[in-house]
């Protein structure tokens, strides 16, 4: 089973011919409201392929959009049981996409802020059910580092997507079996630039020296570079047509999250995270893009 605890926000998706520069106005084509955060998007990539799951996360008790954000989360197939709430609205993000795929995004962290270590030492239980624990850095740091040390303590594997980055302690390391940085990410936490296989060789050596078991750097066109503290290589990534690159990071870890539940080793679910994510990024949106496994398997079997 995986756990998951991140961010839940409702993504307005803004269809537009090109993304607007400092002073310009623009009329988009089309907005849509559905599902997203990053914590929302990689327990549903998880839940999509059929992985069984939890999602610790916080909702606004006055916001009148959580129907769109439970409704999509149950299509995924994720436990919604474990979503406390707070005042106020939850998250939101607004993600101006252009006809390239590329996209730039505004987030307001909503009820997302008021996800504590306190509501995670209440959540115990579900640490103790679980195999994998995954989460990411939009919830409060101490929330992240808290939840990784309960179940690194509780002899569960612990996947943590460091993004958006923030520096973290050496103890924190420590309790990560699998890190997986872009490469932009992991650039701000070795302090070079990784632009190809020797630079993010490199990198790997750092997250390992630092206590980490595995890393997976993810590193857009040229793919996923994968260590394990012995072996190394550069995991490819299918080469597909974008209509939106939104939410590709989160279908990765959630399809590599999914693959290790079943005790696949860090090379093969690197692949089969790619095969996930090139399949979300062929459709609109973040957490409704990601595919059912018998779609992935079409491209990638385990």
């Amino acid at each position: 089973m995986i756990l998951g605890i991140g961010t839940i926000n409702l993504d307005y998706i803004i269809d537009c011919q090109h993304l607007p520069v400092p002073k310009e106005s623009i009329i988009c084509r089309d907005v849509t409201l559905m599902l997203g955060g990053k914590g929302a998007n990689q327990i549903a990539a998880a839940a999509r392929l059929g992985a069984e799951n939890m999602f610790i996360a916080m909702t606004g008790a006055n916001d009148p959009n959580n129907s769109i954000l439970f409704r999509d989360l149950e299509w995924a197939g994720v436990n919604t049981g474990h979503i406390c709430t707070t005042d106020g609205l939850s998250g939101s993000a607004f993600v101006m996409v252009e006809h390239s795929g590329q996209n730039s995004i505004i987030i307001n962290p909503g009820a997302n802020k008021a996800l504590t270590p306190e509501i995670i030492r209440q959540k115990r239980a579900c640490f103790e059910k679980a195999a994998i624990c995954m989460t990411e850095f939009s919830v409060p740091m101490e929330t992240c580092e808290y939840a990784i040390k309960l179940a690194k303590k509780l002899g569960r594997l612990t996947i943590v997507n460091p993004a958006p980055y923030a520096p973290i302690s050496d103890s924190f390391y420590q309790n990560i079996d699998v890190i997986t940085p872009n490469e932009i990410e992991a650039a701000d936490f070795c302090g070079f630039q990784i632009t190809d296989a020797k630079s993010a060789s490199q990198a790997c050596v750092f997250f390992h020296s630092k206590g980490v078991k595995n890393v997976v750097i993810t590193m857009g066109s040229q793919g996923a570079f994968v260590s394990d503290g012995r072996d190394q290589m550069m995991i490819p990534c299918c080469k597909v047509s974008a209509i939106d690159t939104s939410g590709a990071g989160d279908s990765f870890n959630g399809g590599l999250a999914y693959a290790m539940d079943r005790n696949i080793d860090i090379f093969t679910a690197a692949r089969f995270g790619n095969a996930v994510a090139s399949l979300s990024v062929q459709k609109k949106g973040t957490a409704r893009s990601m595919p059912s496994l018998d779609e992935v398997e079409k491209i990638f079997r385990l």
